[in-house]
């Protein structure tokens, strides 16, 4: 949308002050007059000016004591000064204390309108710029995420975590789905030199193989067919700051070598492009996988795991940890009050006792989704235990306690993980895209994992992803 510039014209010639208002009025320009440098000061205080034009030569303050007052105001306006003599000492010294231009009058309209123009772009640009600073800086500081804790274990990796932060060096963070490896990447970011800038995140089980390459690493027009015009990949977006690649273990075999290439040169070339680039990136990764075994048995490069794995950093399972339980509920709890404005919302001791002894397979990711949705179902305040226990996963609601008989083998996290998601699976009504929804990982991941437990119902249309 169009808007008109709003300019301030400050000189004590009364046929100037009648004439430059009127003329600049004919260029669109919203123009007040004023006489004195005082007077400018006042007006600045109570409009929001972006150009100013001020004499050089006025009774009172003068004209260069005018502008430094004025390049100290709050979201000070561009000033052009205008002289009254061709010296160009005077010109080059306002412009030495902050003025963008000068003009010799009697200066054409033409000359003034586009120096008022580029004046106006100018302070246009610093606003801006400032802004975004602004409102990276806030986000940086809202979203750098307490990693909720009570546990020894978990104190211990916070404390590597947020000292790995401090250097740029690769970080491989891993753990079971929805243990909150994201949030751990984000303090990582939030506590480095990078904060400044925002964290790009990658699923790498999002894309489809097809496309992941021009996704990650951009296109030059006319790359391939579609590629109508040249589009920067994630890794270029995210030149000086961090790029989280999540669920690395699902990257492309052929990918895998560009991203090596990439972390031991720092250069990349875009699909289509005989040009090498170079940007600044730190990255950090996380994987559910035993990339160990994927590497033994050729899923993922070797020389590409090891150039992640300078620091790695394990995230624990809930179960692992029940101390974090209690912890989490506190923390998810004052967030729903906030959110349904129901600064009275608790859980029952009852039901806290029960979300505190079951084992959360499903891990942080299951805990507050169960937490919202009691929280969003509960008719009173007091969440009770009756609505809890419906809403945790369909392991406990179909089998009533969770735990194994004393006399059955210990399960292996393997057979834990197959029952949890094929029961989820059950509970969806075979529905695939639910499924991955409420267990919070990537179609393509939840369709590996049902071929490695060799069920017709991998198949039916997931092959696309």
């Amino acid at each position: 949308m169009n808007r008109n510039i709003r300019v301030l014209v400050v000189d004590d010639d009364p046929v100037f002050q009648a004439l430059v208002p009127e003329q600049l009025s004919e260029c669109a320009f919203e123009a007040a007059a004023v006489v004195t440098g005082r007077e400018a000061l006042d007006a600045l205080r109570q409009t929001d000016y972006d150009v100013v034009l001020l004499d050089v030569n006025m009774p009172g303050l003068s004209g260069l004591d005018a502008l430094r007052e004025i390049r100290q105001l709050e979201d000070a306006p561009e000033v052009i000064m205008l002289t009254g003599d061709n010296s160009l000492s005077t010109g080059i010294e306002a412009m030495r204390r902050g003025a963008y231009d000068y003009l010799t009058k009697p200066a054409p309209l033409e000359e003034m309108e586009a120096v008022i123009r580029k004046a106006d772009e100018k302070r246009r640009l610093v606003r801006r710029n400032a802004g975004l600073r602004a409102a990276i800086e806030r986000r940086s500081e809202e979203r750098t995420p307490e990693f909720i804790h009570r546990s020894p274990a978990v104190t211990a990796l916070v404390a590597q975590a947020e000292a790995a932060a401090r250097h740029d060096v690769t970080v491989i963070v891993t753990g079971g789905s929805g243990t909150g490896k994201d949030v751990l990447a984000r303090l990582i970011h939030g506590k480095s030199a990078r904060r400044a800038e925002p964290l790009i995140t990658v699923n790498c089980g999002a894309f489809p193989e097809t496309l992941f390459e021009s996704e990650f690493f951009g296109h030059e027009k006319g790359a391939f067919t579609g590629a109508n015009a040249m589009k920067r990949g994630l890794i270029e977006v995210a030149d000086g700051s961090t790029l989280f690649l999540d669920e690395i273990g699902d990257m492309p075999l052929v990918t895998q070598v560009k991203l090596l290439q990439f972390l031991e040169q720092g250069r990349f070339r875009r699909v289509g492009s005989t040009r090498d680039q170079s940007v600044d990136v730190r990255v950090i990764a996380a994987t559910n996988r035993e990339l160990r075994e994927d590497v033994a048995q050729g899923r993922f490069r070797a020389d590409l795991f090891y150039r992640l794995n300078v620091v790695s950093l394990h995230i624990p399972a809930l179960r692992e940890r029940p101390e974090d339980v209690s912890a989490l509920i506190d923390y998810f709890l004052g967030i729903y009050r906030k959110r349904f404005t129901r600064p009275a919302l608790d859980l029952s001791a009852d039901a806290r006792l029960q979300m505190e002894s079951y084992p959360w397979p499903g891990n942080v990711r299951e805990l507050r989704n169960c937490l919202e949705r009691a929280a969003a179902l509960s008719p009173d305040d007091l969440i009770e235990a009756t609505l809890v226990s419906p809403l945790l996963s369909p392991i406990r609601a179909a089998h009533g306690a969770y735990a194994p008989l004393a006399s059955d083998p210990p399960e292996t996290l393997r057979d834990l993980e197959r029952r949890y998601i094929l029961r989820v699976l059950e509970e969806a009504g075979g529905n695939r895209e639910r499924t991955s929804a409420i267990l919070g990982i990537s179609m393509r991941t939840l369709y590996r994992k049902l071929r490695e437990y060799n069920t017709s119902l991998a198949s039916n249309g997931l092959d696309g992803y």
